[in-house]
Formats: structure tokens, sequence, C-alpha cells
């Protein structure tokens, strides 16, 4: 029952009369009509029913990602070689959690890669594994320009696909002569010049006689206008005897 109090005035010439004050405070709830609560009522189960249902997607998103992600994971335990790679490749970026990049590994990595088709394969492994994150991506955001270069430059030099490998060794004097450029092509901090001798030396394997070193100094005359052993000469300042690991091989 609702607290009352009478008050009695008594106005000149006028009878008696009492004035009731309620004192209990009306809510805001009971201050709308019925047609205005049902339709917030109505609002908040719809609102209600679209939070529930963003929280369920992304629930059901998330645990469908970690199922991909742990199938791809055991893959790389099996025949599956493509999600291996992706993994090394990952880890190559992570480096043991020391600061950097292990380009060397991520070398490795694409070089044992057999095709274009192959490295396709590798990067929707990586976006399984790590849950959408893009290889491309990764690489551009863990290499220097001219690091990712060499890298392209290993991919582009493959066949499309894995079958052309019977063929035969891959013999590729432009890609060699793209690789090395950008080996000695390095600027530490954008403005100290560097050589990557891992890269050359990578290249260097690659080659498998003096012919094949030759062909790569014509297409870098071609690509650069500039002469290869020069270069080398002046990178290497005698720190590797490229000479000596070129003289070592066949002449064909």
């Amino acid at each position: 029952m609702k607290n009352e109090t009478n008050i009695q005035t008594i106005p000149q010439n006028q009878p008696t009369v009492n004035i009731k004050l309620d004192k209990e405070k009306q809510s805001w709830w009971n201050s709308l009509t019925d047609k205005q609560r049902q339709t917030i009522v109505s609002f908040s189960i719809v609102l209600g029913l679209s939070i529930v249902s963003v929280i369920a997607i992304k629930f059901a998103s998330n645990k469908i990602r970690n199922i991909v992600a742990n199938n791809e994971e055991n893959n790389s335990f099996g025949d599956k070689q493509h999600s291996t790679w992706a993994k090394q490749l990952k880890m190559a970026f992570d480096n043991d959690g020391w600061w950097g990049t292990d380009e060397n590994a991520i070398r490795q990595v694409l070089r044992a890669v057999p095709s274009q088709q192959d490295f396709q394969k590798v990067q929707t492994s990586y976006r399984k594994l790590y849950k959408g994150r893009n290889l491309i991506e990764d690489l551009t955001d863990e290499l220097m320009s001219t690091e990712f270069n060499e890298m392209l430059a290993i991919i582009q030099a493959k066949p499309e696909r894995s079958r052309a490998i019977n063929e035969g060794a891959i013999y590729n004097p432009h890609a060699w002569a793209t690789r090395l450029y950008n080996a000695m092509s390095i600027y530490y901090a954008g403005i100290f010049p560097g050589t990557d001798e891992a890269a050359i030396l990578a290249v260097f394997n690659e080659m498998t006689s003096q012919k094949a070193f030759q062909d790569t100094e014509q297409a870098y005359q071609s690509l650069y206008s500039t002469s290869l052993s020069e270069d080398l000469d002046g990178d290497l300042d005698w720190s590797l005897n490229w000479r000596g690991i070129i003289n070592q091989k066949p002449n064909q």
C-alpha cells in the first residue's frame, strides 16, 4: 500500500479540503504503457538471441579451425610432406624464440619443394595449420625485399608440376642470376650494404658445371648490364673463394 500523508489546508473563505500526497517513487518500468513494455520485451528477446548466435558461431568457428589445424598437424608426421614444409617455414620464422628469422632454413625448405604446384599446396597447409595466416604475407613481413626476391626466384625456377622433375635437374641460369643479384643487394637498416654469402653458396651448390656458371654470367649481364664476376669480387672482398668453388666443378 502506498504511504499517504494528509495535509489539511484552510484557505480563507473556503471549506476545509483534504489533499493526498503520494510519497512512493514511480519506477521507470511502471511509467511505460503496456504496448511500450511489450515492444521492449520483444526487442530484448531478439537482441539476446542475436548475441547468443554470434557467440555460438564464433565458438564453432574456433573449434573448426582447431580441428583443421590438428588434422594438418597430424599430416606433418605422415606422407603429406606439404604440411611438414609449412611447419618448417613457420619454425624458421619463429627461429626458436631468438630475434630475427632463419633465412637459411627458409631457403632450404623452398629448395626442397619440387614444383610450383607443390608450393601452392604448402601455402594451403600453412593456412590450415596457423588458422588463416597467409604464407606470402608472412614471408614479406619476415624477410628484407632482396631476401624475399631471392626466395621468390627459387620458386619461380621450379617446374610447374612435380611430374616435370623426372625430366632432369632444374637448369635455370636466369633464376640463378636473379638470386645472386639479390644476395649482393642487401642493405641492413636501409643504409649499410651487405652480402648474403649463404645465398650465394646455395646457388653455387645447384650449379653442376662451370658451363652453368658461364651461362649464369651471360644471363646476369643481360639482366643487370654488369659483370657477375666483378660484382662477386667486389662484394665478397676475398672472404669467399668463389672462383675456387666454380673451378672445382666439371667443365660441362
